[in-house]
């Protein structure tokens, strides 16, 4: 069930913000590149990395058309880097490019949600097996302190603080993979994802879960226990998908407007490291 389009025009003041720690993220996601990379981007990487942060965070609607000659007029640069930046971002599956109509951001669709979550499970399976077996001490350390901004994004009660916050611990722990290809998959679908976990975050719930599903993955690390820590991290995505999926369900609005996380109370999500979420 895919969104309407919407007519909202482009909002350039967010295209004209000053890069941050999450665009930064975002960049080395786009470009595939690690953690401790500090490449330099061309203009067309430049805006792809920020139209990208305004698709992910909702700034940027479902369905609402991306022009050309409005970006490159609001940026003053030609239209060149533009179209080059919106191919980018087509790669990424964050926009559908339609000949002679024009650039359009990608609407939600439940199959895609399955299809993406099927094949990222196997993949971050992998990944994460591969990272606790040749990094356990800094794997282990770089979870730790991810799970603990996420606890602190959780305080602030908004989904988009929390977003950001799980898509840098994830990104933080994926730049520890050595297989080059397996990381270059899985970064592909990075912005897909966080799209998809965003709307979970917003329901019911959304947050609590993440954050005890996270801190029992941190454990089962900590002891590494490998089995759980799989077992558990299948259980986190099955859980990340089926809160998605529920947003996009339903005939509320999927989101608050005002940016805070449904059901939100302080208090953490009690169930044991083996219950079902």
């Amino acid at each position: 069930m895919a969104r309407p389009r919407s007519n909202d025009q482009l909002n350039y003041s967010a295209l004209l913000q000053p890069a941050s720690e999450f665009t930064s993220d975002i960049q080395r996601v786009l470009l595939r590149c690690g953690e401790q990379e500090r490449p330099s981007l061309s203009i067309s990487e430049q805006i792809a990395s920020r139209l990208a942060r305004m698709i992910v965070l909702d700034q940027l609607k479902p369905g609402q058309r991306v022009i050309e000659d409005e970006i490159s007029a609001a940026l003053h640069i030609s239209r060149s880097p533009v179209r080059e930046a919106l191919r980018i971002l087509e790669r990424d599956r964050l926009l559908i490019i339609v000949p002679h109509k024009g650039a359009y951001v990608s609407t939600y669709s439940p199959k895609e949600l399955a299809d993406i979550f099927e094949i990222r499970a196997s993949l971050i399976t992998a990944t994460y097996e591969t990272m606790l077996s040749d990094h356990p001490t800094e794997f282990s350390e770089r979870l730790r302190q991810g799970v603990a901004g996420l606890e602190e994004a959780a305080r602030s009660g908004s989904f988009d603080v929390y977003a950001m916050a799980s898509f840098r611990l994830t990104t933080s722990l994926r730049s520890l993979c050595d297989n080059k290809l397996l990381y270059d998959m899985v970064q592909s679908l990075a912005l897909q994802m966080l799209r998809y976990s965003r709307l979970g975050f917003g329901t019911r719930h959304g947050i609590e879960r993440s954050v005890h599903d996270w801190k029992a993955i941190a454990r089962a690390v900590s002891r590494g226990d490998a089995d759980l820590t799989t077992e558990l991290l299948r259980r986190r995505m099955r859980g990340s998908r089926d809160a998605a999926l529920a947003s996009l369900h339903s005939d509320a609005p999927q989101l608050p407007p005002s940016g805070k996380a449904a059901g939100i109370t302080g208090k953490h999500h009690k169930a044991t490291e083996h219950a079902t979420v």
